[in-house]
């Protein structure tokens, strides 16, 4: 993969200061340590003349920021990284002892905070965008979609042998001039094929130096885990650094039974390792276990590798033509803005970001002109006793998914004259609503737009025609325009 060149452009100085107040210099800002931004000065200065006037809001929502900040992922795919470590969800879900199977859940939900160092901002979902991932070894299969936009709220739904995990991102962030305060609200969920029922909310997180300085994401809170079938209970106490202390990566926690007996005690960094030390029954401490330690070749990163991705994630990436020619348009790898990011075409990224936006916007216009809300296809919010509300996966994407292999298989799945990504409409089109339109942008799946709706079939007919202008990206990046026949809706 190549990536992104970075292109400076010299900007009045008078007029930033016009626009905001003036920006000390920054010092040393190009050396880079792990979780650290890649950045220049001048994007820097450029970011705060346009969040400046932004101080104590919820900058993510208020405003469009440049494609320069982002990396090539959504935040669908940036949810589903945490199951790099899953193997700590089949022994919480194997074991017949009610503490160990609660420490390796803890082990799991802190090992997850170890790889959201990278400080390059996923792209946020548009809503009714899917993700879907299936382990080659076939130990899990995980899916997800944005429910919501406003707030924006995205579901992710794994199933394993004998366990489901259901993931909610949702986040509340505050700028602070220096800082960016971010809060987890989303609920999480595990079940298991024996009967426990676990759930958690994941600990806040601080961006320190978004302006000046070495970028670095700092962790903190506490985050209590309950088991609603046994009773027993986890707290991982995630501890804040001082002012001038830099990341602390220390945790701490316990682990109490039904009767709030302390159990075992937690210990460790988020970035590095768990450990687990029982109690017995007089108060006195027994053996200790590691439950989760970072590998030493998930450290290692490919030098070329702007993003600093390790191998799980290029894997949440991919996506060969045998696996492109079943997915539906919503597919979050499909996005036009995205894939020319990764390819590094930061101009055409940018573009297709801001129509991609724009052409949002108008839609939630409209729905609300028509009185209209969107549901979601693939998950339903029901009420639930111990968390008010949880999501629950009620779609058929995994049956569906095995009829578009079939019929690719069969060579009955329609398919464009050619590959080609059009200008005219990215992804974005809510799956299973009126709202689709033509022509749209095509992946050789031909756009499900409504091949998730539980109340309609794939469409199998063959489609129209119409030439228009589109872009082609080659294996480098480079985008080619001309005209072609392509099949619309």
């Amino acid at each position: 993969m190549s990536f992104l060149r970075r292109h400076h452009k010299k900007k009045d100085d008078k007029q930033e200061q016009d626009v905001a107040p003036p920006l000390p210099q920054e010092t040393n800002s190009s050396s880079t340590v792990e979780g650290e931004i890649d950045s220049t000065a001048d994007d820097r200065r450029k970011l705060w003349t346009k969040i400046s006037g932004l101080v104590g809001k919820d900058i993510v929502s208020m405003m469009s920021l440049p494609v320069s900040l982002f990396e090539p992922v959504s935040v669908l795919q940036s949810m589903c990284e945490p199951l790099r470590n899953a193997p700590l969800l089949d022994r919480a879900a194997g074991g017949r002892d009610p503490v160990e199977n609660i420490a390796y859940l803890a082990g799991f939900i802190t090992s997850l905070y170890a790889y959201y160092v990278r400080t390059k901002k996923p792209f946020n979902p548009l809503l009714g965008e899917t993700y879907e991932y299936e382990r080659k070894n076939g130990d899990y299969k995980i899916i997800a979609e944005q429910v919501s936009h406003h707030p924006p709220i995205g579901v992710a739904y794994t199933t394993g042998q004998n366990w489901t995990l259901c993931q909610e991102s949702k986040i509340e962030t505050k700028f602070w001039g220096a800082t960016v305060d971010v809060a987890s609200v989303g609920s999480n969920s595990f079940e298991t094929s024996s009967g426990d029922s676990y759930s958690w909310k994941s600990p806040s997180a601080c961006l320190h130096n978004i302006i000046l300085g070495k970028i670095y994401i700092e962790y903190f809170g506490t985050v209590p885990i309950r088991n609603m079938r046994t009773g027993h209970t986890a707290t991982i106490n995630f501890k804040k650094a001082g002012w001038f202390g830099g990341v602390n990566h220390e945790i701490n926690g316990e682990i109490r039974d039904k009767d709030n007996v302390l159990r075992a005690v937690l210990k460790g960094k988020w970035n590095d390792h768990v450990t687990m030390t029982r109690i017995d029954d007089r108060g006195a401490k027994g053996a200790t276990t590691t439950i989760w330690q970072r590998p030493d070749s998930s450290l290692e990163f490919d030098k070329t590798n702007k993003w600093k991705w390790d191998r799980y994630l290029e894997e949440l990436t991919e996506m060969d033509d045998e696996l492109e020619a079943i997915l539906p348009t919503t597919d979050a790898r499909l996005r036009e803005d995205l894939r020319a990011l990764a390819v590094n075409n930061i101009k055409l990224a940018g573009k297709e970001k801001t129509r991609i936006e724009e052409k949002e916007r108008q839609k939630r216009r409209d729905r609300d002109a028509q009185g209209k809300k969107f549901t979601p296809q693939l998950f339903k919010k029901v009420q639930d006793e111990q968390q008010e509300y949880k999501w629950v996966y009620a779609g058929n994407y995994w049956e569906e998914k095995e009829q578009r292999k079939q019929q690719a298989k069969d060579k009955t799945l329609p398919r464009p004259l050619k590959k080609s990504y059009t200008l005219g409409d990215s992804l974005g089109s809510s799956i299973g609503t009126p709202e689709l339109d033509s022509p749209k942008f095509h992946s050789p799946a031909l756009g499900l737009g409504g091949g998730l709706n539980n109340s309609q079939t794939l469409r199998n007919a063959p489609r129209p025609v119409q030439e228009t202008e589109h872009v082609q990206l080659d294996r480098s990046g480079n985008s080619i325009r001309h005209s072609d026949v392509v099949v619309v809706q």
